[in-house]
């Protein structure tokens, strides 16, 4: 999801300034490697102690308890979705203001705008609380039917949604930091996220305990990230305590709602397909089979994960209309490049592999390891396809994704499901979504045309409120 502007937080180390730093380098510089290094060891630090908390708990937790603990984490994942959204905005907002083309919330006008990003943090942040709220309370209403679908404890389904709030809070900081190019501080934020994940399941093999001390535990590390993301924040001179309450403004809260609603299609679809499987695996299979999935799955998420750097270190280059076509282009090729060497490797070491993260009673998994990577590679792609079109607002792709779902649901609902079944229904799915995002983003990856038309809104919508809004006049 990040931008360009390269190497913002190298070229002005030290504490942050009273404003947000607008300074920033020629706007359509692609992302530079150093950018991309730093946020690559943010995510892989991230993404390598996420994974080491399931593989902590495959040796101390039964298949059953580890198939439940895998259901939450993906549950508050799906809960999540609407938080990623505002993630999005935030980002797309904050960009957009700092490269002067900010018709979609922040203030017009040729250049960097500092009051205009300071003004989207503000909303985005305040947003982020009001967001968290709603969905905890959400999931609270929900937890029975949750918990009986899932086969777990109301209690735990209702923790899982209290996580909410500062899981809000910190998505939305991400995105502010993202859209801002504080490469650095966002690295910090992402790496605390897996360290606090890694925490919990380090605490249950010392302390003992079953799935609610896992989730408690889980959920308590969103709250110490969150604090630190706040603490984080460029705030524009305003008090921390200002981000999060009531006060006046320049952002319009419907406004907001609907850039958020338009962006919760693709993020939605896109999250509900990187954790369906587990879902469904879950419901469909026993529960040893279901805990052997999770172990499975690991190594897709890795690949999934592990990729999507790409997709957020070029996402504010991609919503800007002169440099859409060479980020969006440059992003697949990277992705699909990467993707393909580590479907090697599993494809190779397999066996091993998985025998390293789950230890010896999920070696029968290894043949079969390289289509969860494979698998992890193609929503790692969709994830750049569809990121490119919430950067342009569109939703196209966000409902291919959830047509697709459907389709997995209904195809591993109506066969005798087993581990086998399950993954190859998914990788099927996954690879007939990016030809059909390939189709839907054709005119920006083949019109050079794209890449000369000067910044500015770049949806139908966006144009329209540019033309009215009154501070062009």
């Amino acid at each position: 999801m990040h931008g360009t502007m390269a190497h913002r937080e190298e070229a002005a180390p030290g504490p942050v300034a009273s404003s947000p730093d607008t300074t920033a380098g020629d706007p359509r510089r692609p992302p530079g490697a150093r950018s991309g290094a730093v946020l690559l060891i943010g995510t892989l630090t991230s993404n390598v102690l996420s994974y080491a908390f399931f593989a902590v708990l495959s040796r101390t937790l039964s298949g059953d308890d580890l198939g439940a603990v895998g259901s939450l984490v993906n549950l508050s994942v799906l809960a999540g979705v609407p938080a990623l959204g505002l993630q999005l905005v935030a980002a797309r907002l904050v960009s957009r203001a700092m490269s002067g083309d900010a018709a979609d919330g922040g203030r017009l006008g040729p250049g960097p705008d500092a009051e205009a990003a300071a003004s989207a943090i503000h909303g985005v942040m305040r947003a982020s609380a009001a967001l968290g709220l709603l969905t905890a309370v959400a999931v609270a209403a929900l937890s029975p039917v949750l918990a009986h679908l899932l086969h777990l404890s109301p209690l735990t389904v209702v923790v899982v949604g209290a996580a909410m709030l500062p899981t809000a809070v910190v998505f939305a900081a991400q995105g502010a930091l993202q859209g801002s190019e504080r490469f650095v501080r966002l690295a910090v934020v992402l790496a605390a996220a897996g360290v606090a994940k890694f925490a919990a399941a380090w605490l249950v093999t010392r302390s003992g305990g079953g799935v609610g001390t896992v989730i408690t535990l889980f959920a308590l590390g969103w709250v110490v990230v969150a604090g630190l993301a706040l603490a984080l924040l460029p705030r524009g001179g305003r008090p921390l305590a200002a981000l999060l309450v009531s006060g006046r403004h320049p952002e319009r809260p419907r406004h907001l709602a609907r850039l958020v609603a338009a962006a919760v299609v693709p993020t939605s679809g896109l999250l509900f397909l990187s954790s369906l499987d587990v879902l469904l695996a879950r419901h469909h299979l026993a529960p040893e089979a279901s805990g052997a999935y999770t172990v499975g799955a690991l190594f897709e998420k890795a690949a999934f994960w592990g990729l999507g750097f790409l997709a957020t270190l070029f996402y504010p280059a991609m919503a800007q209309r002169s440099r859409r076509r060479a980020a969006l282009l440059r992003a697949l090729a990277v992705t699909a490049g990467a993707g393909t060497i580590g479907v090697a490797l599993t494809a190779l070491l397999g066996t091993w592999l998985v025998t390293l993260v789950g230890g010896p009673a999920y070696a029968a998994l290894g043949p079969g390891l390289w289509r969860f990577t494979a698998l992890g590679v193609c929503l790692a792609l969709v994830q750049v396809i569809a990121y490119a079109g919430v950067a342009a607002a569109t939703t196209r792709m966000g409902l291919a994704m959830w047509v697709a779902g459907g389709l997995a649901v209904a195809l591993v609902s109506g066969h005798h499901a087993d581990v086998d079944a399950v993954v190859d229904v998914m990788l099927g799915v996954a690879v007939a979504l990016v030809v059909v995002g390939l189709v839907i983003e054709r005119r920006s990856l083949l019109d050079p045309g794209e890449a000369r038309g000067e910044d500015g809104p770049t949806s139908v919508s966006e144009r329209r409120r540019a033309r009215n809004d009154p501070r062009r006049r």
